[in-house]
Order: structure tokens, then sequence, then C-alpha cells
């Protein structure tokens, strides 16, 4: 038998956790409503930028049907994202949302402008900082550099050291884009060449290898790329040291039959912000 002293015992122990539960909860309760009511209070969107990822015609020059990307804070309740049109405004349905990015499509009848976002309660964001022009088709190049920001060439094809491509320095991040219109054949991982991925470029026999990735490529096997599109970002993934892009291109095939071939006499006539030349 529990005698009375166990008893009162645990009915103080069962009082106290209940006050210490309250105590918990009223604080919580009352830090959220200081920031706005709710649990998990939403602030006002805001976007930082507008970059367009694919059928572009450069960073911030897009053509319709482009897929443009949104950066910012609070954009994960976004509903739609607005374009400026010849006259008014067109709004557009995102095709993916997170808390720090939105993906759209350039509509039809979009115009040149800065786009902003509007969420599903009809908040407002700011407009982007930076004016997104939006182009013909036409306006694609048929030719970019693979490194869309400042870089410099650290080392090229052998190098003293049986080196089968090229090293671009460029910081961390900095976007990667196809140099030509292509089909992607290789995207995965290896232990030297990191996150990599290897595209057939249209009409030629020539592939190109981007590799040190920071993450998983962002294009698939059998994807068709057009040039001036975001394939992934600077990294130091595999056996690198630094933040750069190893860059190679192969006439006849990658490792199957072909031979690499100096991408630096490639790449000269597409230089365009290079910063220095290191090492």
């Amino acid at each position: 038998m529990v005698d009375k002293t166990s008893r009162r015992s645990s009915w103080f122990l069962t009082a106290a956790l209940v006050a210490l539960i309250s105590f918990v909860c009223g604080a919580v309760a009352s830090h959220a409503s200081a920031a706005g009511g709710g649990l998990s209070p939403s602030g006002k969107p805001r976007v930082s930028d507008a970059t367009c990822m694919s059928r572009c015609v450069a960073m911030h020059k897009a053509t319709p049907g482009a897929t443009v990307k949104l950066t910012g804070s609070y954009l994960d309740e976004t509903k739609q994202v607005v374009f400026k049109a010849a006259t008014g405004v067109i709004a557009a349905e995102y095709s993916t949302r997170d808390s720090s990015l939105v993906e759209v499509k350039v509509p039809a009848g979009a115009a040149s402008g800065r786009p902003y976002v509007v969420s599903e309660g009809g908040v407002s964001s700011n407009p982007s900082p930076h004016t997104l022009e939006v182009l013909p088709p036409t306006s694609i190049p048929k030719q970019v550099f693979p490194i869309r920001g400042p870089y410099e060439i650290w080392a090229g094809l052998g190098d003293g050291r049986g080196h089968e491509g090229a090293d671009i320095g460029a910081s961390c991040k900095t976007p990667l884009v196809a140099v030509s219109a292509g089909k992607v054949k290789v995207a995965k991982y290896h232990y030297r060449a990191g996150n990599y991925a290897v595209i057939d470029l249209n009409g030629s026999d020539l592939d190109l290898a981007y590799m040190h990735m920071i993450e998983p490529a962002g294009v698939k096997v059998g994807q068709r790329v057009s040039a001036g599109q975001v394939i992934g970002y600077v990294g130091e993934t595999g056996n690198a040291s630094g933040c750069h892009l190893h860059f190679e291109v192969w006439e006849g095939g990658y490792y199957e039959g072909g031979s690499p071939i100096d991408p630096l006499a490639f790449l000269k006539p597409l230089e365009t912000k290079r910063v220095k030349r290191a090492r």
C-alpha cells in the first residue's frame, strides 16, 4: 500500500510539472504575439535578385519561356510572380518555391522590368533591385564563357603534370553555364572530379566537361541545354584545392575513343570577365 507521504510527494511533483509547462507555453505564446502573432510568424517577402537560368541571353536578360530564379527571403508563401507588360502587368504561377528562392517561367507578353512576388495572403514584395530584360529568342547567343562572373586562369592543358583541362578560379557558388546548345551525357559524382557534368555539343564531335561543382549538377542525363543555361555552381568537390572549375574539351567523345584538346584555345574567343592570370 502507498503511504500518505508518497501520495503527497507525487501530487506536488505533478503540480510542479503542470505549472512549469504552463509557464513555458505562456512565454512562447507571448514571444510569438510580440513578433506579430502565431507560433510561426511569416515576414513580408523580399526579393534580392532575379536571374535567368535557362533560355538566357545573359544573367539579367531572359526570353519568353525562360526559367527565372528570384532569390530573397520569406518566399515560401509565394503565389505569383508579377512581370511588367506592354500595358500594365502580367502574373505567372511559380514552378518551384522555398524560403529563399522562387523559380518561374517568363510568360508570353512580359516586358523588361523589375519582377516581384505576391504571397498567398496578398502581400507584395519589393521589386527586384535589378531590371530583368526580356528579349526575343533570337537574342540567345550561340556560345558563351562557362563561368558567369569574374574568374582567373590557374592552369592549362598539360601543366607539366598530365593535366587534361584548364583550371579556372572563381568564387564558390558562381554560376556555371552551358557554353553552347547540347545534350547532357554525364551528371554524377567522381572521387577525383567531384560533382561533374559532360555536355555533348550539338552539330560537333566535341564534349565539354565541368568538374568540382559545389553540389550535384542541376541538369540530368539526356536533357537538352541552351547556351547560357545554368548547369551548376563553382565549388571544390572531389580532388580539388580552392574554388574553381576544371574544364575539359574532348574531341571524339569523352572517354569514348576521343582525346582532350586545349580548352584555353577553345575559350579564348569567349573570354569576358577575366580578373587576372594566376600561377
